[in-house]
C-alpha cells in the first residue's frame, strides 16, 4: 500500500522544479519574494514543497564551516489548514514564523529570547485587524503593500481615478479610517523594525516559508494568510512558497470581493499576479511519465534499498518523453534489470489505459494501486489467488466503463467474449458490438493479459460492481469532480451552471464517473426528477459523450418520463444526429402523453 501523504523521494524526476524554487526562495537579490506552486489536486505539490525544502536545507548543511554559517538559512512549514476553525491563520502564520526563530536548540540565548519577547509583545490581532472599506482597490492600484505602506493623500487619488462611484458619505467613512488606522501602521512599522534586528541576531539570511494546502480553506482563511505574509514581505530575506490549484484560490477572492467599484476586471486574477510573483505550475504527467511513475511505485515495495535507489537514479537520467522499457534497464542497470520486469510490464499494462482517464494525476495512479493492492488482499485472506495483471486490467474496466465491465462480467456473455476478443467480425446480436468502435474499450484491449478462456467469477465477487450508488467510485473523483457532481445532483440551475464550467478542467475518467453516477440517481429514483434529468443531459453534452447519454436514456422506461421531463430534454434531442433524434422520439412516443407532446413539437417546427 501507498501512502496518500506528501513524500521525498523524488518519483517523478522533478528534480529541475525543485531546483528553481530553492533558488528563488534563496536568492537574495529577489527577496523578499512569493512563489506560487500551482497544481490540480493530487498533482505533486506538497511533495514537490517538501523536496525543495529538503533541498534547501541540503545545501546549508553542505555550505556548514561553523554553527553560525549553519544558521544563514531557516526553513518554515505552516498548513493554515490544520488552524482553520480554532484559532485566526493569519496570527498562527505570524506565530510560526517567530517561533522557529525562538527554537532553542538552533539559536543561542540571546536570539530565543528576543524572539519570546517579541512574541509577547506584539499584539497580531490588532496589527493584522481588518483595514479599510476598499482593501481591495488599493491593493490593485498600488501593489502589494499598499495597505500598510499607503497615505491618506495617495489614497484618495488612487480611488478618485478607479472608484469614481463612491458617495461623500463613504469619502468620510474612509478618511475616518484612515485616522483611526495611523497608530495601527505605526505599531506595524516598529514590528517590522524588531523583526529585522531579530534577524541580525539570529545571523539568518534567509528565511524560507512554505504554505501548503491553502486551496482547503475557506476564502477568509486565504485572505487572511495573504495579510499575515504581507506583514513579513518587506524584509529582505524573506521568501514564501504557496502550494494551491490556482483557480480555486482565484475563486476564493472572488467571493470575497464580488466588486470593486468604477473597476472592470478579473479581480481573482489580478489580485493573486498581486501577491505571487514567481509563479511556477507543475505540468501534468504525460503517458511515459505516469508509467515510469507506477514503475516507481511497485518496485519501491519489491526491491531493495539500494536496488531502487538505483532504479531511481536510471529515472532521474532520463529526458523528457523518453519511455521506460526493459532495453533501456538493460542498458543502464544490468544488474537489476530481471527484478524490475513484472512490475514494469504491469505498469505499462496500467498506464496506457489509466493515463488519459485522469490527466495524469499521480494521487490517482496511488489510489489505483491501492484498490489493486486491497483486492489481491482481500481475496489472499479467503485463500483466493488472483492474477495481479488480470485483476489490473479487469479494475480499468471497473473504473471507467462500469457498463462494459459487467458485460464481461456475466458468465453467459463470455462466448459472445471470445469472438470480441479474438477480431472476429461480430453483429448487433452480439452483446459486445456496441462496444466495437469504442476508442476507450479499443485500447483497453491493446494492453494487458487476453481474458476470454479465464474463470472471471472470483474476479467479480471481490469487484466493487454490486455497490449501485457509487460511494467508492465517488471517492476517486478529485476535490473539483466531486463538487461537479454535487453541484449537477443538487439540480438548481445556478449549481448546474457552476458544473458545467468545472467540467472543462475534469480528466475523462472523471466525467465517466460523473456520468455513472448522475444515471444512477436518476435512474433510482422513484418518479423521473427533471432538474437531474436536465443536469445529466448538459453535462453530457458539454463532456462530448451525448452516445452515452442516449444509450442511457433509452434504458430508463418510456413511462417513467413526464411531460415536464420531455421539455427538460429538449436541448439534448436538437444537439443530436437527426437519426438519433428521430430514435430517441420514437422511444419515447412509447408513452402516450409524451407521444401527444413530440406530435404538437413536430407541428410547430413544420410552420
Amino acid at each position: 500500500m501507498w501512502s496518500d501523504k506528501e513524500t521525498n523521494i523524488d518519483y517523478l524526476n522533478f528534480g529541475y522544479l525543485v531546483d528553481l524554487i530553492a533558488k528563488i526562495a534563496t536568492d537574495k537579490n529577489l527577496s523578499p519574494s512569493t512563489i506560487g506552486l500551482y497544481g490540480d489536486w493530487g498533482s505533486g505539490k506538497s511533495s514537490l514543497m517538501k523536496l525543495a525544502l529538503q533541498a534547501i536545507n541540503d545545501k546549508a548543511e553542505k555550505n556548514k564551516g561553523s554553527d553560525e554559517s549553519y544558521s544563514k538559512v531557516l526553513c518554515v512549514e505552516f498548513n493554515g489548514w490544520l488552524f482553520e476553525g480554532y484559532e485566526e491563520a493569519k496570527t498562527s502564520l505570524c506565530g510560526t514564523i517567530l517561533d522557529a526563530l525562538a527554537d532553542e536548540k538552533r539559536f543561542d540565548k540571546d536570539v530565543v529570547d528576543y524572539a519570546k519577547n517579541l512574541i509577547k509583545k506584539i499584539d497580531f490581532k490588532k496589527i493584522l485587524g481588518k483595514g479599510i472599506k476598499y482593501g481591495a482597490d488599493f491593493l490593485l492600484t498600488g501593489g502589494f503593500g499598499a495597505l500598510f505602506d499607503i497615505t491618506l493623500g495617495n489614497a484618495l487619488t488612487s480611488l478618485q481615478s478607479s472608484a469614481k462611484n463612491i458617495s461623500s458619505d463613504q469619502w468620510e467613512e474612509i478618511i475616518a479610517k484612515f485616522k483611526q488606522d495611523e497608530k495601527r501602521r505605526t505599531e506595524i512599522s516598529n514590528f517590522r523594525k524588531e523583526f529585522k534586528e531579530l534577524l541580525s541576531k539570529s545571523k539568518v539570511e534567509n528565511i524560507v516559508v512554505f504554505i501548503d494546502e491553502l486551496d482547503r480553506c475557506s476564502p477568509d482563511t486565504i485572505l487572511e494568510i495573504f495579510e499575515a505574509m504581507r506583514l513579513f514581505l518587506f524584509v529582505d530575506g524573506m521568501s514564501f512558497v504557496i502550494g494551491a490549484d490556482e483557480r480555486l484560490i482565484q475563486y476564493a477572492i472572488k467571493t470575497k470581493y464580488k466588486e470593486v467599484p468604477g473597476n472592470n476586471i478579473d479581480i481573482g486574477k489580478e489580485y493573486l499576479e498581486k501577491v505571487i510573483q514567481y509563479p511556477i505550475t507543475i505540468p501534468q504527467l504525460n503517458h511515459a511519465e505516469v508509467n515510469q511513475f507506477l514503475s516507481c511505485l511497485l518496485l519501491e515495495s519489491s526491491l531493495s534499498k539500494e536496488d531502487f535507489k538505483t532504479f531511481l537514479n536510471v529515472i532521474h537520467e532520463m529526458k523528457p518523453d523518453e519511455e521506460l522499457t526493459m532495453e533501456l534497464l538493460e542498458k543502464e542497470a544490468k544488474t537489476i534489470a530481471d527484478k524490475c520486469k513484472s512490475s514494469i510490464s504491469l505498469a505499462k499494462q496500467i498506464s496506457s489505459v489509466l493515463a488519459p482517464s485522469i490527466n495524469g494525476n499521480p494521487r490517482q495512479c496511488k489510489r489505483f494501486l491501492n484498490t489493486l493492492s486491497m483486492r489481491q488482499s482481500l481475496a489472499k485472506a479467503r485463500g483466493v489467488n488472483l492474477d495481479r495483471n488480470v485483476l489490473a486490467k479487469l479494475l480499468l474496466a471497473e473504473y471507467f466503463k462500469q457498463d462494459f465491465f459487467v458485460d464481461i462480467s456475466k458468465k453467459q456473455n463470455m462466448e459472445f467474449y471470445k469472438s470480441f476478443e479474438s477480431g472476429e467480425e461480430i453483429d448487433s446480436e452480439n452483446v459486445f458490438f456496441k462496444w466495437k468502435k469504442d476508442e476507450w474499450v479499443t485500447n483497453w484491449m491493446k494492453y494487458g493479459p487476453e481474458i476470454a478462456d479465464i474463470d472471471l467469477g472470483k474476479y467479480v465477487y471481490f469487484s466493487n460492481v454490486k455497490n449501485r450508488y457509487g460511494h467508492f467510485r465517488l471517492d476517486m473523483l478529485s476535490p473539483t469532480a466531486r463538487k461537479c457532481f454535487e453541484y449537477l445532483a443538487d439540480g438548481t440551475e445556478t449549481h448546474r451552471n457552476e458544473a458545467l464550467k468545472m467540467s472543462q478542467s475534469i480528466s475523462i475518467g472523471e466525467r465517466s464517473i460523473i456520468v455513472e453516477e448522475l444515471f444512477t440517481v436518476l435512474e433510482s429514483a422513484s418518479i423521473m426528477r427533471p432538474e437531474i434529468l436536465r443536469s445529466f443531459t448538459d453535462f453530457c453534452i458539454n463532456a462530448d459523450m451525448k452516445g452515452e447519454a442516449l444509450k442511457r436514456l433509452m434504458e430508463i422506461p418510456a413511462e417513467k418520463y413526464g411531460f415536464d421531463s420531455y421539455g427538460q430534454l429538449t436541448l439534448f434531442i436538437n444537439n443530436l444526429p437527426e437519426n438519433d433524434q428521430e430514435k430517441l422520439n420514437n422511444y419515447l412516443g412509447g408513452n402516450p402523453e409524451i407521444k401527444k407532446a413530440i406530435e404538437r413539437a413536430s407541428k410547430l417546427k413544420d410552420l
